[in-house]
């Protein structure tokens, strides 16, 4: 029986936290997937693939920007309907920080399947870090 929520090769977060291809092309299901699908739909700039033309918001544009309470309240709507585009999430929601150069979005999902999971991506200059991913 497939897993609803959709089988994938592996993007994990290594020891610096950086998402990356897993070298030995292991795969992932259920919320591991989703959550590091979601993930890597927030660091993919909108038009890089080439059949996907709407696909991702690479949320890393925003570092540059001298940002308020309006921008993150305009970040935290564009992420969660950049993560509502996938047809496995029935509600996203995004809490957006910034301090010491860095954009920290907490999300919390809802995906088709009801079980809720939270995942905290941390954006600088030079990389995105998946903090944590937890069920709940």
């Amino acid at each position: 029986m497939s897993d609803p929520l959709g089988t994938d090769i592996s993007t994990p977060a290594g020891a610096d936290g950086q998402l990356g291809l897993d070298p030995y092309l292991r795969t992932v299901g259920g919320l591991e997937a989703l959550a590091q699908a979601l993930a890597r739909r927030l660091v993919t700039p909108r038009g890089t693939l080439y059949r996907h033309p709407t696909y991702g918001h690479d949320v890393r544009q925003y570092l540059n920007d001298d940002l308020d309470e309006g921008d993150l309240s305009d970040i935290e709507a564009a992420v969660a309907a950049e993560l509502g585009a996938d047809e496995r999430v029935d509600e996203a929601a995004c809490l957006a920080t910034f301090a010491d150069e860095t954009l920290r979005l907490a999300v919390t999902v809802r995906p088709v399947t009801g079980r809720a999971f939270r995942f905290v991506l941390a954006v600088g200059a030079v990389t995105v870090a998946l903090l944590t991913v937890e069920a709940l």
